[in-house]
């Protein structure tokens, strides 16, 4: 009942009306999540979005924080960035934007509410718990039905609830949480090539690669597949 009371506050996502025209090299961004790939939303902007505070995201400050650093060999000035988003279980990209830094819970959070129509019921991420805490904090009404957690690999650093750990999840072992850092390995091929391009070569470029991981990706599934049924006959 107390969930129902919460969940009874929480503000509905705006409409979907297609807002944005599909355009990488413009944007420099394509998510995949529909079938035309077009932006369905605008990012809105709340109260707490005016202050930089951290700890305004709390009604009661923690007794401790998680926080998230970056090493200079990890975030260098002057450099590009991308997020993408993958299917933990299948392997599958989505898609990407850039970013001139290291992302953020911002990041995560304006591209699958712009982008995709309804939010994932689990999302794996590695700074969960303050990526929790912010989603609730804006778009409550469009992330009340999803639960996140961290990635196996950075899960263990984290000082915050145990209910973010990922490896209590029953059945976990069929989830690969570090997909990201596969296709990080996978894409260093084009990182020298990459630098002298425009956005519109890069974009069309990254997009190609992309094609083909996920073509790699679906081969590998139905051959599990077809290995599995083989063996159910």
């Amino acid at each position: 009942m107390r969930i129902d009371e919460i969940h009874q506050l929480n503000i509905p996502p705006a409409e979907i009306s297609e807002v944005r025209k599909y355009n990488p090299p413009r944007d420099g961004k394509a998510y995949y999540f529909s079938e035309k790939g077009h932006q369905l939303r605008n990012v809105r902007l709340f109260e707490i979005d005016k202050t930089t505070a951290v700890t305004a995201n709390f009604d009661t400050k923690p007794d401790e924080l998680c926080n998230k650093s970056y090493n200079s060999y990890v975030s260098k000035k002057g450099a590009t960035y991308l997020f993408l988003w993958f299917c933990p279980a299948h392997g599958h990209c989505y898609g990407f934007h850039v970013i001139p830094g290291s992302e953020g819970r911002k990041d995560p959070a304006n591209s699958l509410y712009t982008f995709l129509e309804k939010a994932p019921e689990v999302i794996y991420y590695d700074f969960a718990c303050s990526f929790s805490e912010y989603t609730k904090n804006r778009e409550s009404g469009y992330y009340e039905n999803t639960r996140f957690f961290h990635d196996i690999f950075h899960g263990y650093s984290h000082k915050c609830s145990s209910i973010f750990k990922s490896n209590r999840i029953l059945g976990f072992k069929g989830i690969n949480t570090s997909i990201c850092e596969q296709f990080n390995s996978y894409i260093q091929c084009i990182k020298a090539s990459c630098k002298l391009m425009t956005q519109e070569h890069y974009t069309f470029y990254l997009q190609f690669f992309i094609h083909q991981w996920n073509n790699k990706k679906k081969e590998s599934f139905l051959k599990n597949l077809k290995t599995a049924i083989a063996g159910y006959q």
